[in-house]
């Protein structure tokens, strides 16, 4: 299990279905689709967030794509 092994495009796509049905977190979302822990989904959000692929107010749970996100997540 090892952050590495989820990439940013992964992330964004979760982004991306996490904003279609609120349902459930993005990091738990990469859980369900990748079967890695939700802290190694979770830090991979946070590296997301480190290269300006996601921003994020008060919590990076609620966050959102930034252009350079959604240009890499295809939307």
């Amino acid at each position: 299990m090892a952050t590495k092994d989820i990439t940013d495009k992964q992330v964004c796509e979760a982004y991306l279905a996490y904003h279609r049905n609120p349902n459930r977190w993005p990091y738990e979302i990469l859980h369900q689709r990748t079967g890695e822990c939700p802290k190694v989904c979770y830090r991979a959000c946070e590296r997301a967030a480190k290269r300006e692929l996601v921003d994020y107010g008060v919590s990076l749970r609620s966050g959102w794509l930034t252009p350079k996100g959604k240009e890499l997540a295809g939307a």
